[in-house]
């Protein structure tokens, strides 16, 4: 059977070829292995039973495991395939530093493909108490660049938020007895907690934070669950004799005990616990919208943080907040230049 070649010269193979590689630069990494449902591959690299579809999939993705589950929600899972994207870019003729050839292509191919939403007010679907944009959705590193492009260099997020939320809600209900010593501590030094943590469990700090975020958000220790998918058998060993956890694990069953108390019911379930969390951290992010735009100062919002044009007053913005939400928070700025 004769080897198929894309003919690069028809615009519309060229077209649908760097819309597959614009893609694949901004949601890939090339080192670390992630789930894509075959649904969202047909729709962003194209069909696997059609010649082109195939081809840019043998270019653009390596697969990690071939095991998917309907029923269960496991996915195939890729990483990105940097010699195929060299190959493909060349192919194409797009410029590319060759030092950074993943990002200079996905931020070259992301200020082309959305120039769309920054030409007029971004719009969000809301889904599960949470704005959504399909920007949110490209890697950060190329979202920070594209942003910056368009001239959003400040990036504000609200610093710690989920523990934040969760103490302070269990705390107002007045049937703690007990501080919460270990969210507290948490919110005070998570950059140091998570250090030790990922040290004791022989885990990187990446894994240690998304360990400590699932267990705020309800995960269980269960075998298949997120967190049992993320360790080794020694780890999750060490994990299940870990003070600090255990200790942090006791904290957040007390916290939504008393927040389950004051609701007049015995438990809250964790989708319940969630519900519940992304709908303070919506009225929060309201306040935050409304103060922005009264200054017309565009944002763009991102789950619990935001990107902006110009500067506000960060103390004052707080003590907004809470006037109208009663909650303190603390909010963090990185400029991107």
């Amino acid at each position: 059977m004769k080897k198929y070649k894309p003919n690069f010269n028809d615009p519309r193979v060229a077209s649908k070829a760097k819309s597959a590689l614009g893609w694949a630069t901004q949601q890939l990494h090339e080192h670390k292995y992630a789930g894509w449902s075959t649904r969202h591959l047909d729709k962003r690299i194209g069909y696997s039973h059609t010649n082109l579809g195939k081809f840019l999939r043998q270019q653009l993705l390596i697969t990690h495991n071939n095991h998917y589950s309907m029923e269960q929600g496991y996915t195939k899972q890729y990483r990105l395939n940097l010699h195929g994207v060299y190959r493909l870019a060349q192919q194409l003729n797009i410029e590319y530093n060759p030092r950074k050839l993943r990002r200079s292509i996905g931020v070259k191919t992301a200020i082309e493909q959305y120039q769309h939403h920054f030409d007029s007010p971004f719009h969000y679907e809301f889904k599960s108490n949470r704005y959504w944009n399909e920007l949110q959705h490209i890697r950060t590193d190329i979202r920070t660049r594209l942003f910056a492009y368009h001239g959003f260099t400040l990036n504000y997020d609200i610093e710690n938020a989920l523990p934040t939320v969760i103490a302070q809600t269990a705390r107002d209900t007045g049937r703690i007895r007990k501080q919460l010593h270990t969210v507290e501590e948490y919110v005070l030094d998570p950059h140091g907690l998570r250090q030790n943590f990922a040290q004791a469990l022989g885990v990187d700090v990446a894994t240690a934070k998304k360990i400590i975020v699932a267990t705020f958000n309800g995960a269980t220790l269960r075998p298949t669950s997120r967190i049992d998918q993320m360790l080794t058998r020694l780890q999750m060993h060490k994990l299940k004799h870990n003070t600090w956890y255990l200790t942090l694990k006791q904290d957040l069953n007390r916290a939504w005990s008393a927040i389950a108390r004051d609701q007049g019911v015995r438990s809250i379930p964790s989708r319940k616990r969630m519900e519940i969390y992304l709908g303070i951290e919506r009225k929060i992010v309201n306040v935050i919208k409304h103060e922005f735009s009264k200054k017309h100062i565009p944002i763009f919002l991102e789950h619990d943080g935001w990107r902006a044009k110009d500067w506000i007053d960060p103390h004052q913005l707080k003590l907004t907040v809470l006037k109208k939400t009663g909650y303190r928070v603390e909010f963090a700025c990185e400029v991107y230049r």
